[in-house]
């Protein structure tokens, strides 16, 4: 048996258990008397319940909240679709929509477990336990062996208070589950914490040391009850134990060892904490994760203390890989342990001499781009991109380092067809990879594409925006494609803000909202955000373009001399390559509005 946590029972108790409903009758006991709808809606409505369960089943889960609500909206007396839609919404994280609907199931058929199950889950997320507590209580009355229930009102005693209740049920439940040293465990675990809240040390301390007699072969309650002992201040009762414990044989000297260490930790004692540690290397019986973790503790425990310095415990992990080096946890954590001390070189030669002998491990190709990232060197990126895109074809990096390679090369329909093979890989097609992927193929479709891709960019844009909506370059991007095309500019106005939300002091995000909201006539608020993107920018990587769009601002206030101003700046930061065009348009504008400007004075 295994005590689901709250994650994995609202999942099991929704998404698992709504495919069961495809094979029951779509009605309930008791329903709510509603007026009733005619048949053809009812078929109708059943078709799109039954449609909806299949697209959640399938992870489709916006498709099937609409195929729900359309199912809810032709069929509002049947309390199966109320519960499904429920529990869509309760997904979504909407407690105060879902609840009526769960409420409206459960309340037809107060025997359904399925209907219970998910209402009791609702009722914890909305904060409301002693709702949950009398579901679970009429659960337990049902069907007093499930175990899983009776784990549940444990938990829900402790929330609501009832830790009496809760004490003498997980007592019951100790002995039925003697034979189960997990399950047993994790029960226990719980119990003491309610032991704890009653500030009972004397029972919570009996709890641990029957837990460890109970199962002595087993590490993990005798540890448990010396930390405990530790954490108490029971270190000389501890010590005590540990040392007769040792003598009698009841653990080995290297678990003693690591114990210790725990010890001093508590004490802040971390020089005698080293040196224990650098005693258990060479102890195999201990694992290599174990001696890694505890490395780690003392690193987390020790950092701002006395004589404690960035990559202090660092040579105490190369010699632990020295020890084990076959353990790739230990591999990886010193390889991160030097790019994090910025030594880059390093991380990568030592990662390098790995990588054929683990060609599918995906964290050793991330780790080799991230050093090859800190050496800031192109050459070794495109190197390990290239053949980790071998091995590890659905990391979408690999593509957007071939595709910015092939782009500074100017090969831009090898960078589209890079972009284009990573978004065939990668799964899921969600998430910042996939967003970068599709927004940056639509940015190299609208500008190298040519007239066959136009008509792909705006759905591309659009694919990464769902992927991931905190994307705030391909929200910019999108939000100027529009802007600079004269369409859509309420979207486009309402992207470049998210942009701007999501990075508040990114000058060019700043300059492109500053410039719609130009196109739009709103020119306060464009000034506003013109003069900080301005402000914000490098002095030397201000663009023709942010000065330009400043000068369009002023001409439309009617401030023409600061117009003016701002489009010498523009004309003065245009790139040698600009064209005669390009510079004849803004000195025209200059004319202009000198002309206008000296109008203005003479009419005064």
């Amino acid at each position: 048996m295994i005590f689901p946590n709250r994650k994995d029972y609202k999942r099991r108790s929704y998404i698992g258990l709504l495919i069961g409903l495809l094979i029951l009758p779509l009605s309930g006991q008791n329903r709510p008397k509603q007026p009733a709808p005619d048949s053809s809606a009812v078929l109708k409505a059943r078709e799109y319940f039954y449609q909806g369960v299949l697209a959640q089943s399938a992870s489709r889960s916006m498709e099937a909240f609409d195929l729900l609500r359309y199912a809810r909206a032709l069929d509002p007396t049947d309390p199966t679709i109320a519960y499904a839609l429920g529990g869509s919404y309760l997904q979504q994280g909407q407690s105060p929509r879902a609840l009526p609907l769960l409420e409206e199931a459960y309340a037809s058929d107060t025997t359904n477990l399925t209907f219970a199950r998910t209402l009791s889950g609702a009722y914890v997320e909305a904060g409301r336990m002693q709702d949950a507590l009398r579901v679970n209580e009429r659960l337990a009355q049902a069907d007093p062996e499930d175990d899983d229930v009776r784990y549940r009102l444990i938990q829900l005693y402790a929330r609501t208070g009832e830790l009496k209740k809760g004490i003498e049920l997980a007592t019951q439940l100790q002995k039925r589950f003697r034979p189960m040293p997990d399950a047993y465990g994790q029960l226990t675990k719980l119990k003491i914490q309610l032991l704890a809240l009653t500030k009972d040390s004397v029972a919570v301390g009996n709890e641990y040391r029957a837990w460890a007699d109970l199962y002595p072969d087993d590490r993990r309650p005798y540890y448990d009850w010396i930390l405990h002992l530790f954490e108490t201040g029971g270190v000389e009762v501890a010590e005590r134990q540990l040392t007769n414990d040792t003598r009698r044989g009841r653990i080995t000297l290297g678990d003693a060892t690591a114990l210790r260490v725990h010890k001093y930790i508590f004490l802040k004692d971390y020089a005698a904490a080293e040196s224990e540690l650098v005693r258990l290397t060479p102890d195999h019986k201990i694992g290599a994760d174990e001696k890694l973790t505890l490395w780690l503790l003392l690193t987390k425990a020790s950092q701002g203390s006395e004589g404690y310095t960035a990559g202090k415990y660092t040579p105490h992990i190369a010699d632990l890989l020295r020890e084990y080096p076959d353990d790739l946890q230990v591999l990886k954590t010193y390889a991160q342990l030097l790019r994090y001390e910025e030594r880059y070189r390093e991380a990568y030669d030592l990662l390098s001499s790995k990588r054929h002998l683990y060609p599918h491990e995906a964290w050793l190709w991330s780790e080799l781009l991230d050093a090859a990232s800190g050496l800031a060197s192109d050459s070794l990126l495109v190197e390990v991109a290239q053949e980790a895109k071998k091995y590890i074809p659905t990391d979408w990096r690999n593509y957007i380092v071939l595709a910015g390679d092939a782009f500074q090369n100017d090969k831009y329909q090898r960078a589209m067809q890079f972009l284009e093979e990573g978004i065939a890989a990668i799964e899921p097609k969600t998430g910042e990879g996939a967003a970068r992927l599709y927004g940056l193929l639509a940015d190299l479709y609208a500008e190298q594409g040519g007239a066959s891709k136009a008509p792909l960019v705006d759905s591309l844009y659009l694919r990464a925006i769902e992927a991931n909506p905190k994307e705030e370059e391909v929200l910019n991007n999108y939000a100027y494609r529009l802007a600079k095309a004269g369409r859509n500019l309420e979207d486009a106005e309402r992207y470049a803000l998210q942009a701007v939300r999501l990075s508040p002091d990114a000058a060019h995000i700043l300059d492109t909202y500053a410039y719609i909201l130009l196109l739009r006539k709103n020119y306060t608020l464009a000034k506003l955000y013109q003069r900080k993107a301005l402000s914000q920018a490098e002095p030397d990587k201000i663009s023709a373009d942010m000065y330009d769009h400043m000068g369009d601002i002023y001409r439309g206030l009617g401030e023409y001399e600061s117009a003016v101003q701002a489009w010498e700046q523009a004309r003065s930061a245009l790139p040698e390559k600009a064209t005669k065009a390009e510079r004849t348009r803004i000195e025209k504008k200059i004319r202009e509005a000198q002309q206008a400007q000296k109008k203005e004075t003479n009419d005064k």
